[in-house]
């Protein structure tokens, strides 16, 4: 298998874990793609694209850009677990979940790590775009596919982009499957976390008179009514973090 394997960050120095953890692996024959703002640290063993862009456009940006058939979306605070890319490389399917811990063992860790479990829980009995459990290995054609379909107002959405992507794909082709392998995530701390999230309802007040397509609204108003959803998910330490996020989402949509 040859594998496209796109990541993104604001600084170039933001994905040194990544891309060393990535060139560690031989195994697999691999291109490796970073999408960044700003160069202050020499990345080996990857092709770079510096442009000014926000998540949503690196993130299309780095797949226009991908020669391989196959693509792995990865964040800059992600790694793929020890034999992740052999485990891919027998997958026939069109899309594949990928499932998510966190590195650290802080409170915060764990109370994400309940969440990501019982979503991905339920997302392995319905598998659907309206869940906030996202695949992250896909068939190129159909990211393409999405990517065209993207009014370019939706450019500007950062905190369901990866779900939207999803949404489109899903469209196309249900052909989806769960990887046994994981990805880390090296979660931020606390108030980092709450800090992103006020950002991400801050970029929701200065979206909210774009042209956004119905059907993308519904999709991202059932992605956050999910944080309540203790019906189908059950009441875990998980949802402290969420109604908390929530809280720091919804002040950013006021004060910013």
């Amino acid at each position: 298998m040859s594998v496209s394997i796109i990541t993104r960050a604001y600084k170039t120095s933001e994905l040194k874990n990544l891309i060393n953890n990535l060139n560690s692996n031989n195994e697999v024959e691999k291109e490796i793609i970073a999408v960044c703002n700003v160069r202050d640290y020499n990345i080996k063993n990857a092709k770079l694209i510096i442009e000014d862009s926000n998540r949503f456009q690196a993130r299309i940006t780095g797949i226009k850009n991908a020669k391989y058939d196959k693509i792995l979306l990865l964040d800059s605070d992600q790694i793929p677990e020890k034999d992740l890319l052999e485990e891919l490389e027998n997958k026939k399917e069109d899309m594949i979940i990928i499932p998510e811990k966190s590195v650290n063992n802080n409170f915060t860790a764990k109370c994400l790590d309940d969440w990501r479990y019982r979503n991905e829980k339920l997302a392995r009995k319905k598998t659907t775009p309206y869940i906030p459990v996202i695949p992250r290995f896909y068939r190129k054609k159909y990211l393409l596919n999405a990517i065209n379909k993207l009014s370019t107002d939706l450019y500007n959405i950062i905190d369901h982009e990866d779900s939207i992507l999803y949404y489109y794909v899903f469209q196309e082709t249900k052909n989806i499957n769960f990887a046994k392998k994981h990805i880390y995530n090296y979660d931020p701390k606390f108030f980092k976390l709450m800090y992103k999230a006020f950002l991400y309802g801050k970029n929701r007040k200065n979206t909210k008179n774009l042209e956004i397509p119905e059907d993308i609204s519904v999709l991202l108003y059932k992605l956050n009514k999910n944080t309540l959803n203790i019906k189908e998910i059950g009441f875990g330490k998980g949802y402290i973090m969420q109604i908390i996020r929530g809280i720091a989402y919804e002040s950013g949509k006021i004060f910013s």
